[in-house]
């Protein structure tokens, strides 16, 4: 099984979410964090006006892979634990999570209001959850294989 296809495979919409998945969840997290490392106080490494721009646009690009690196990790582990659960009998968690994943995109796409005790919460993720849905979706009948044994 391809985690991540070559654009050249993708023949349908629903294989861009197979495509986009990892990168869409990085994009979301950097927005909602922004572009600065840190670590509760200790330290920071960011962006500030006292740099040059060929320094500023390296530590731009260490933030950028570092935060894409760092929630691609938790996406893929996110990822491999539904796909564990669905193979070992829970044949309901995908489609489960799946709509979980849509009911999130649709309250960013609609504007739900969310209580005020709840931070901000960038729109990114709703396009980053609908993605996800639709990933979830496409890759069950490839865990269903697995289940049965087809494929190696």
């Amino acid at each position: 099984m391809d985690i991540v296809p070559k654009f050249s495979d993708v023949k349908h919409l629903s294989d861009l979410a197979k495509v986009f998945a990892l990168p869409m969840l990085a994009v979301a997290y950097i927005l909602q964090t922004g572009v600065v490392l840190g670590f509760d106080g200790y330290f920071s490494f960011g962006i500030n006006s006292e740099l040059s721009e060929n320094q500023a646009l390296a530590r731009f690009l260490i933030i950028v892979i570092l935060k894409a690196i760092w929630v691609s990790f938790f996406g893929a582990l996110a990822y491999s634990l539904i796909a564990f659960v669905h193979i070992m009998g829970s044949e309901i968690v995908v489609p489960l999570c799946s709509s979980i994943f849509f009911v999130f995109a649709l309250i960013g796409f609609f504007d739900i209001p969310i209580p005020q005790e709840v931070p901000k919460i960038e729109k990114f993720w709703s396009y980053c959850f609908l993605v996800w849905g639709f990933f979830l979706l496409n890759v069950k009948d490839q865990l269903d294989l697995n289940i049965d044994g087809k494929a190696s």
